[in-house]
């Protein structure tokens, strides 16, 4: 990144906020990081509208895009406007939806003009480029001699951002299509309502581009793509599809008119007195209003009528669309139109040899192809996202049914009071993951700590009752050791402990069976430990003795589960803690259990008594 540095001296340390001190001649300018803050002098009332809170300018983009929404969708009626009478053989205008639709118009229009002023004035500001100063982008770091200036690429990207805005704006706020009707009544040039129109059509690119930028503000694609995200995707492709065919069904209708007035124009040439002119209901009328029925007719029984080639809008003139007639049957004969011929590509138009004709054909062709090559991606991309995301639903809640079922087994099993049940099951819902396996590490792992502790009780205390050297142990030095108890699980098949090695934990075993036994797998060395049993308790011993980790006593047997096996383990390291913190109590242990110990392991049956 570009920066501008200066040099100082190395042992100049300079504060940010010392910079900016009161004797600078440069104005303070106000900097916005996230809120907005009003300008000084402002009216009260200003302040109050745009300033009260930071929930406002969102709340405006939502406004703003409702009405450029209902923007373009009012547009077309223009074109509507135009009407022919055929009796008189002139072009007139529906004063009452001309009245209507220019009303709407301005009252959208205010919305942009609205929405730059917001741009200009409200929206956070850039802040001023000073290298001496807090207001360059935030930041400014002086350490050790070298002046560090954040590049400026930033600023000159916010400014392009802004400004392009603002000219979108201003390009959709012309009144182009109120001055194609005011125009369209004083202009005898086909040529010139021709480039109006194509002027309003053109308008379009801007309005719709802004509600697409609005959009993505406003739903701004995330790093992974949401349901909803994909739904507007294809909401915006869908909208765009729907907007295409009721713009080229209006301008159809508002070109049918011009062909109509070409043809009449184009008998007027041959008739002598006729002006052009005369073809608009301004109060004059023609002396002969039959002639241009010798050439436009589209009567096939008059036989003296000289066709004229209509093309793509012989429906219009032969269907009566044209003349005056209600809105709604005005409206939906030519979206109808629009529709058919977008969603065919305009495969079925004939059209004659004019020149616009064709480049309006041409037009409605690439247009449709641009719409499927943009709206079906998006579909199928929507149709593959939502049955994938289902899919995977479905294997959630599959999942998640398994995962409720192995707890409510797992907790049958371990005899858990019922009143634990519903927090149990809330706290599976919440955290326990669908791939993680139901035992008691992890059940534990995601209860509270009152939770945690009753169940460490239900399952632990009875087995910890059986061992002979706790029985005389302290109700506080048992707490102590009940509290270093670590809930571990074992598949089966691997190796616990191994024989000659050190024996460096005890287990108290709560659900499976672990099977103990020799190297040399002499007959009644083989040993099944279950639900409710220890094994290690000489660690107690060794602990008693207060020996040193050296001295850990060896284990004779082989520990290996035979099926999945839930115990929780005394670690080697965690009572010698505890030994060191109750001298008394494991020195009294020792002598009294010591003789207890000595018949156990003399007696190798009694470890399945033990749990008894």
């Amino acid at each position: 990144m570009a920066s501008s540095i200066m040099e100082i001296s190395p042992q100049t340390v300079v504060r940010i906020e010392e910079l900016t001190a009161p004797s600078w001649p440069v104005e303070e300018s106000e900097t916005v990081d996230e809120g907005y803050r009003p300008r000084r002098g402002w009216p009260t009332i200003v302040e109050s509208i745009f300033y009260r809170g930071r929930s406002f300018l969102p709340k405006w983009k939502r406004a703003f895009l409702a009405s450029c929404v209902f923007g373009v969708l009012i547009d077309p009626l223009f074109f509507y406007i135009p009407i022919v009478n055929k009796d008189k053989k002139c072009i007139g205008l529906d004063n009452s939806l001309k009245g209507a639709v220019m009303s709407l118009r301005s009252t959208m229009d205010l919305f942009y003009v609205v929405n730059i002023f917001i741009q200009i004035y409200i929206e956070p500001k850039v802040p001023t480029f000073r290298v001496m100063g807090r207001s360059y982008l935030h930041t400014i770091v002086l350490t050790k001699g070298t002046i560090l200036v954040e590049d400026a690429l930033a600023m000159a990207n916010r400014i392009w951002r802004i400004s392009s805005h603002i000219l979108i704006d201003i390009l959709s706020v012309l009144p182009i299509p109120q001055a194609v009707i005011l125009i369209f009544m004083h202009s005898s040039s086909l040529n010139t309502r021709k480039f109006l129109a194509f002027l309003a059509l053109l308008q379009y690119v801007p309005r719709v581009l802004r509600i697409y930028l609005l959009c993505t503000k406003l739903n701004k694609p995330p790093a992974r793509e949401t349901e909803i995200w994909i739904l507007f995707q294809g909401a915006f492709s869908f909208f765009l599809y729907i907007l295409a065919s009721h713009v080229f069904g209006a301008f159809w209708y508002f070109l049918a008119i011009q062909r109509e007035t070409a043809c009449w124009q184009n008998a007027c040439r041959n008739n002598n007195g006729c002006q052009p002119t005369t073809f608009y209901c301004n109060g004059r009328s023609i002396r002969n209003i039959t002639f241009p029925d010798d050439l436009c007719s589209m009567n096939p029984h008059n036989t003296n009528a000289t066709p004229f080639d209509f093309g793509m809008f012989v429906e219009a003139v032969q269907s009566g669309v044209l003349e005056p007639t209600n809105l709604p049957k005005k409206f939906f004969h030519c979206f109808w139109w629009g529709l058919r011929n977008l969603s065919s590509l305009g495969q079925n138009l004939e059209t004659s040899n004019y020149t616009w004709e064709n480049i309006f054909a041409i037009f409605i062709c690439l247009s449709g192809l641009l719409l499927v090559l943009l709206y079906l991606p998006t579909n199928l991309k929507i149709c593959m996202e939502l049955v994938t995301r289902t899919s995977a639903k479905m294997r959630n809640i599959q999942q998640q049914e398994t995962k409720y079922r192995e707890v409510l087994r797992w907790l049958s099993e371990n005899n858990i009071p019922e009143g634990m049940e519903g927090t149990i099951m809330q706290k599976v819902d919440e955290q326990l993951e669908p791939n993680k396996d139901v035992h008691v590490e992890n059940i534990l792992h995601i209860l509270p700590l009152e939770q945690k502790g009753f169940i460490k009780r239900h399952l632990c205390w009875p087995i910890m009752k059986e061992v002979p050297m706790l029985r005389v142990m302290d109700g506080e030095v048992l707490k102590e050791i009940f509290d270093n108890l670590k809930p571990v699980s074992y598949t089966e098949d691997n190796h616990i402990i191994v024989e000659g090695e050190p024996l460096v934990k005890m287990l108290f075993i709560t659900q499976g069976i672990l099977l103990t036994y020799t190297r040399n797998n002499d007959a009644g060395t083989t040993e099944c430990l279950d639900k409710g049993k220890f094994f290690g308790d000489e660690l107690l011993i060794w602990a008693s003795k207060f020996s040193p980790f050296s001295a850990l006593p060896i284990s004779t047997r082989f520990v290996k589960p035979l099926t999945k096996v839930e115990a929780f383990a005394l670690k080697a390291n965690d009572l010698k803690i505890i030994a060191s913190k109750f001298p008394e109590a494991f020195q009294m242990m020792r002598d009294d259990g010591t003789i207890q110990l000595m018949t156990i392991m003399t007696h190798p049956v009694h470890l399945e008594d033990g749990g008894v």
